[in-house]
């Protein structure tokens, strides 16, 4: 706990005394109090006093963390407490379970980076958490020792931005960083990151099993059978084992024996059947693998328990078998999902920020609600919270509210709470009704898509799957709340500028949909001029939203993909990186025919000009030749997956697959500009430049 405390507030690290308490009823519990004038943090548990010491920082030093990229090592003064404080956080698991993280984020940190997010987590009273760093080391490792060739173990395992759809059984061998010391850098931080969940109080989830196995496997066992998985969204089939073959916990079972060798030992682990697949005509494996999955952990570890979502089992999971040893992660939330679990232990989940897309959302009203409370109104079984935010990078004040829901025995009430965020945000609470209409202002569930980030043609209805781009936030509100910002002496505070420069980002995005909608009308009507000053118009949001992001770096792009690459230490790790960090962010699936292209979509400095930008610059120009005839434009496919164009479905479609792939080829980090320019100052600009135009949509 002192080392911690170092880590974090070095300044006055001697100013605590760290005591043991007894739990509650089993409980977290932690005190807060002065003796011989220092400050005692007193907990039942590691995590409990990392609480503790939270909670100290944030009631008298109006500190609050929303992210684990923070920095709070200037802090230098540590008030006395006056009175006890006593609290029993009564959710037994807080969990971190968002697979989606890893490929986002996760994979490409360093330690450094790691220790930060762990201390973050504890702080916030997290308790156990998803850990597969290292899982690709670990299956490379495990197929060499079995006795296959070094290239195929290698190549099996995909990169950094795939390898989270590997261990959910999606896909496998995509886009594979071919080098033995990177898996082995990899399997080092992977332990590192282990023993530093342990020594804070943080229980690691490590995979299960295997989740698919190369073909060739079979040449070292000929009994072994295997089928092959459906295509998952046009990436090559998988194959499974059998779960009621022998092989299937003979293979797992060397699996974990090699994961705790090199990794670090769990009692928690995790595996997903039938994760994002139709468990159509899937019966009998589903079955089958609640069998031979609880046998193989019961034979591995007798006291080991097993999460999985829901979405990724059914009732026939556990018709060879019990559900004792499950956690079930109930992110669906559904009559019927709250049904089948009221017999089974699971968490209720609180999802969002899904695929870290960039947008000021999430509906706090709800989190306050506290969605463990009213679970645990439903059923006993509930053990606690799984958050599975894909990112805490995105509006801090819904990313607080999820955070302090976890700790807390009761509704709250979301006004107080907000008040009370701004105050230690902005060291000062005369934002607090501004704060509460912008609460009141974007309190969807989900992120719209953004109309920018949108692959380009005359009938935009997604930018990713599943989201839309109709509008659900009232841009000129949002234009109001900027400018009134923009007139206070607060505006200097470097939290409020972040915050500012989000919100007059979100007005951009939000003005440019009835933009794009105009300039797609006027191109129908045969408008030329409309249609040339509308499409120049939505050129122009692009070009002035890509310079306000270009004023804080942890906007741009460049840097972000710059430390990715880090993680290489040849030029050919640093060029496999690349690629994987690329792709992740633009067509996401395989060259040629994607089907999830831009399911990762962000707004960001220098991924907005060279990639978004210039995508609608060439489609405007495109749609010059068919202003006489506009019937006779097809830039909308026939087949519609996902209810969205095909990949290659049209010639428009053709001509943007060629862009992004020299995108992909070509690119190059553009420093030049980053942070030389004041964030208000451009801000000011940006409003003053709209103050009539935004009033005509």
């Amino acid at each position: 706990m002192l080392n911690l405390i170092s880590r974090n507030t070095p300044k006055i690290k001697d100013n605590f005394i760290i005591k043991d308490i007894e739990a509650v009823d089993g409980f977290d519990t932690y005190e807060i109090y002065a003796e011989d004038n220092k400050i005692v943090l007193a907990g039942s548990s590691p995590c409990a006093k990392a609480m503790a010491y939270y909670r100290y920082l944030g009631d008298f030093c109006s500190v609050v963390i929303t992210s684990g990229d923070y920095d709070i090592s200037t802090l230098g003064t540590s008030p006395l407490p006056e009175e006890k404080i006593t609290h029993t956080v009564r959710q037994k698991i807080r969990a971190r379970m968002s697979y989606e993280m890893f490929s986002l984020q996760g994979n490409f940190w360093g330690f450094d980076r790691w220790q930060k997010e762990i201390d973050f987590m504890v702080m916030n009273g997290i308790n156990t958490a998803l850990q597969p760093v290292g899982f690709d080391g670990v299956m490379y490792k495990m197929l060499s020792e079995i006795g296959l060739d070094d290239n195929v173990s290698l190549e099996y395992s995909s990169g950094p931005a795939f390898l989270m759809r590997q261990l959910t059984g999606n896909i496998a061998s995509t886009n594979a960083v071919m080098s033995k010391t990177y898996l082995e850098r990899k399997v080092v931080l992977g332990r590192m990151i282990t023993e530093r969940m342990k020594e804070v109080g943080i229980e690691p989830v490590l995979p299960a099993a295997l989740p698919s196995v190369p073909f060739s496997l079979r040449r070292k066992a000929i009994k072994m059978e295997i089928f092959k998985a459906p295509m998952w969204y046009n990436f090559p089939p998988i194959f499974f084992i059998k779960p009621e073959n022998y092989y299937y916990v003979y293979f797992n079972n060397k699996f974990l024996e090699v994961q705790k060798r090199l990794i670090g030992e769990t009692g928690s682990y995790f595996f997903e059947p039938l994760y994002d697949v139709n468990p159509k005509g899937f019966t009998s494996h589903l079955e089958q693998t609640g069998a031979a999955l609880k046998a193989l952990l019961k034979l591995f570890c007798e006291n080991a328990v097993c999460y999985t979502h829901v979405g990724s089992i059914s009732e026939s999971f556990f018709k060879k078998t019990s559900a004792d040893g499950f956690i079930i992660i109930d992110d669906k939330n559904t009559p019927e999902t709250i049904e089948f679990l009221k017999d089974k232990t699971h968490l209720v989940a609180i999802t969002g920020n899904r695929y870290g897309r960039t947008g000021i959302y999430g509906n706090v009203d709800k989190i306050s609600a506290n969605p463990y409370i009213q679970r645990k109104a439903q059923t006993d079984t509930v053990l606690g919270t799984a958050v599975n935010l894909d990112t805490f990078d995105e509006n801090p004040m819904y990313c607080g509210t999820v955070l302090h829901a976890l700790t807390q025995n009761d509704s709250f009430n979301a006004d107080e709470f907000i008040r009370s965020f701004c105050k230690k945000r902005y060291k000062t609470d005369a934002y607090s009704d501004k704060l509460i209409e912008l609460k009141n202002l974007c309190n969807q569930d989900e992120c719209a898509g953004s109309i920018i980030c949108a692959r380009p043609c005359t009938n935009v209805k997604h930018t990713a799957p599943y989201d839309s781009v109709e509008r659900v936030i009232d841009f000129k509100k949002l234009y109001e709340l900027a400018n009134s910002i923009l007139k206070t002496d607060e505006r200097k505070i470097d939290t409020m500028r972040a915050d500012l420069q989000s919100i007059v980002r979100q007005f951009l995005s939000e003005l440019a949909y009835p933009v794009y909608k105009a300039a797609t009308s006027f191109f129908y009507d045969g408008n030329v001029g409309n249609f040339e000053q509308a499409s120049n118009l939505f050129l122009e949001i692009c070009e002035d939203m890509d310079r306000l992001l270009k004023t804080r770096k942890e906007t741009c792009f460049c840097i972000k993909y710059s430390d990715a690459q880090e993680l290489g230490d040849t030029n050919e790790e640093k060029e496999a990186i690349q690629i994987n960090y690329l792709m992740l962010h633009t067509i996401w699936g395989p060259f040629d025919h994607s089907v999830l292209y831009d399911t990762v979509w962000n707004e960001w400095a220098g991924l907005i000009k060279d990639y978004y930008e210039g995508r609608w610059h060439m489609y405007f120009r495109s749609l010059a030749a068919y202003f006489s005839t506009p019937k006779k434009l097809k830039d909308n496919s026939k087949k519609q997956p996902l209810d969205r164009n095909e990949y290659k479905g049209s010639y428009q479609a053709k001509r943007l697959a060629f862009f992004e792939d020299d995108f992909l080829e070509g690119y190059l980090p553009k420093k030049d500009g980053v942070e030389e320019e004041d964030t208000i100052e451009v801000c000011k600009e940006i409003l003053e430049k709209y103050a009539e135009v935004y009033k005509q949509f």
